[in-house]
């Protein structure tokens, strides 16, 4: 499934603001595949966590899991969590230990927002186990930094930045 995804993204390669558009805009049949890729490969968890334009995804791969999401936000210069799930009681359920969370972006670059919603998670008392981002620029500063939180990242598509323009990565093994 991840396929069709990989492909969508390479016929607009090797254009940046094209791969950014394309995810703003991600058909229902890309967002599917992307959900279903990981469903396959994330741990189990008990919440999502999306962060800004992933909502769609989030809730597609929630569907999927049977568990519900949550959005980290900004709101007047501060980060925030919001989501009918965090109001009602039992909608997020640990199922042994804290409540396990995953992070959900469409496109991992600088990490501000998937940081963000990790600290937010912490700040709860939920470990986030992993960021799920339909696409990683492995180039960006965004993996680094979740490295060093100890999130480990998974994604379908990697991209590198070269003077010609993105290019399927190939330093670096398949993440996930």
């Amino acid at each position: 499934m991840p396929d069709q995804f990989r492909t969508a993204i390479a016929d607009i390669l090797p254009s940046a603001e094209a791969v950014h558009e394309r995810l703003a805009v991600l058909s229902n049949r890309d967002r599917l595949n992307v959900a279903e890729f990981f469903s396959g490969v994330l741990p189990d968890v008990d919440v999502l966590i999306s962060t800004p334009g992933a909502e769609a995804l989030s809730h597609d791969l929630g569907a999927l899991r049977g568990i519900p999401s949550v959005k980290a936000t900004s709101l007047a210069g501060h980060w925030t969590l919001v989501g009918s799930a965090l109001h009602h009681a039992g909608d997020i359920r640990a199922a042994r230990g804290p409540v396990q969370a995953a992070v959900i972006s469409l496109e991992l670059l600088a990490g501000q927002a998937e940081v963000a919603a990790t600290v937010l998670a912490t700040r709860r008392d939920w470990e986030v186990v992993a960021v799920a981002a339909a696409v990683e620029r492995t180039d960006a500063a965004g993996h680094v930094l979740l490295s060093l939180l100890g999130v480990p990242v998974l994604t379908p598509v990697m991209l590198a930045g070269t003077p010609r323009g993105l290019v399927f990565e190939r330093r670096i093994p398949h993440s996930a």
